[in-house]
């Protein structure tokens, strides 16, 4: 048992962590995790530990985690969601259709499920895939070099790829709304809106670029 100190500060490191994560930060939230995990090797922070390696294209090391806590807990949804991306985006695609199809079965109300699994059995759409969530993390490391321009173009690419990810989609409509083209960002942003509405990131930069537009 960690003592009142310790859970003090892990839940400090856990926190940070998160927030860290959430602006891609992703090395800073990994070396966060990965004291958190020291003090306390809870399931939540195996997990956080795992997407920030995950986001860092440390496939091999974010499956060991993810492996660890599906034996522990297998119907975890964002665990299994986790897994399949971990292998999809390794290219073991017999992996990641076996952990969509497990999604599928345990989650059979949520529709995009079964999309993912569709993407994983096809040979092309697949491939797009990959790439594009490898353009995004190519346009991550431009924005930190504050190369906006660059971000822009491959997140753009990105786009080609992989058209219906609306993360991507919003992060072009931030790149716009920076580089004050508020027409393009405001047809981006209702794009991602439409594909989820219930994001208040992506609200925010429809009202920006609503706001913007009426100046």
């Amino acid at each position: 048992m960690i003592s009142f100190i310790e859970d003090l500060k892990e839940k400090h490191l856990r926190k940070k962590g998160q927030i860290l994560l959430s602006k891609n930060d992703f090395e800073k939230a990994y070396l966060l995790f990965e004291k958190a995990i020291f003090l306390n090797n809870s399931v939540e922070n195996r997990f956080n530990l795992a997407l920030s390696l995950l986001s860092l294209s440390e496939y091999s090391k974010a499956k060991k985690y993810l492996e660890n806590i599906y034996d522990e807990f297998p119907e975890n949804e964002l665990n299994l969601l986790a897994l399949a991306e971990c292998h999809i985006m390794q290219k073991m695609w017999d992996e990641a259709i076996m952990f969509y199809k497990l999604i599928v079965k345990l989650f059979p109300g949520k529709k995009n499920y079964k999309h993912y699994l569709d993407i994983a059995k096809d040979v092309v759409a697949r491939e797009k895939y990959v790439k594009a969530k490898e353009l995004f993390k190519k346009a991550t490391i431009e924005l930190k070099q504050k190369n906006d321009e660059n971000a822009l173009n491959i997140l753009l690419e990105a786009n080609e790829y992989f058209p219906e990810d609306a993360t991507i989609i919003n992060n072009i409509a931030t790149l716009y709304i920076m580089l004050k083209d508020f027409r393009k960002a405001y047809n981006y942003s209702m794009k991602a809106v439409s594909i989820k509405p219930d994001d208040i990131r992506f609200q925010n930069n429809l009202k920006i670029a609503k706001r913007k537009l009426k100046k």
